[in-house]
């Protein structure tokens, strides 16, 4: 039997933007979410914008998955491997 590992989203900055991100718990890294065809024009990338309009997509989205926002840092922060046993992130 296999368990599927917790995963969220979360904000990422993203030049001037931020972008809505999923983070698999123990993973290194995340997974920003985008467009289907990044290059068609028309298409609304609507997992970029504003702070508060990507926070409340994650907010909405972890709610539908039953992550609160405690189990979402827990995730985040076991997302930063390496980087916070080698005490860069503190």
């Amino acid at each position: 039997m296999t368990t599927e590992k917790k995963y969220c989203y979360t904000p990422v900055k993203e030049n001037e933007n931020y972008r809505v991100a999923k983070v698999i718990e123990n993973e290194d890294g995340y997974y920003p979410l985008g467009k289907i065809n990044p290059n068609d024009p028309h298409e609304l990338d609507k997992f970029v914008g504003g702070y508060n309009h990507v926070r409340a997509v994650c907010t909405l989205w972890n709610k539908h998955i039953d992550v609160d926002e405690k189990e979402e840092n827990r995730i985040v922060w076991s997302s930063m491997g390496e980087m916070c046993s080698l005490g860069i992130y503190q």
